[in-house]
């Protein structure tokens, strides 16, 4: 159940009008987003090279007899292709008893030959490393760069062969990708 629930989750949000590759571009406007939003329960800050976040930062908002401290909730890494694209994100979750990050999964980006794919790594702990790929989205795309096409894969084992879960045909809308 775990896994068709994800699936259609990743299967919508491909069909969404903003379904687009992710560049630093898109990072740059999800950060500036949150972080002009005064209400929430979190807090965002940023490391930048350039005019790429290569780090962001969110805090938890705790606010106790009318003081508001911050307390690390998660971390994002970066990394982008020469031309913008983002090639990777690797997320750190907070240890409060331990006070340090630990790495917990990556996603790899891929644009190539008409398909942008997504693959989804936990990390191993035991072998201080990303096991293989767990979960796979691949869109495939038209000529007009819209997406025609959504397939999502998983495996259980890490070096078991990927199984289709669900496919989707995407018809009726232009879900333009954008690229940088």
């Amino acid at each position: 159940m775990k896994k068709v629930f994800i699936s259609i989750l990743m299967c919508v949000a491909a069909m969404s009008v903003k379904a687009q590759v992710l560049t630093s571009e898109t990072v740059n406007n999800v950060y500036e987003d949150v972080t002009n939003k005064t209400d929430g329960d979190f807090a965002y800050n940023a490391e930048w090279a350039g005019k790429e976040i290569t780090t962001m930062y969110i805090y938890k908002k705790n606010n106790r007899k009318g003081n508001m401290t911050l307390t690390p909730h998660a971390k994002y890494e970066y990394s982008y292709t020469a031309d913008g694209i983002m090639s990777s994100k690797v997320i750190y979750r907070w240890i409060e008893g331990q006070n340090k990050w630990i790495c917990t999964a990556r996603y790899d980006y891929q644009l190539d030959n008409g398909t942008y794919s997504t693959e989804y790594s936990r990390y191993n702990h035991a072998n201080n490393c990303f096991d293989q790929p767990v979960d796979k989205m691949i869109y495939t795309l038209m000529s007009d760069d819209s997406v025609n096409y959504v397939s999502h894969y998983h495996r259980n084992q890490p070096m078991a062969r990927f199984e289709l879960v669900s496919e989707t045909i995407v018809t009726d809308m232009p879900m333009l990708f954008v690229v940088k």
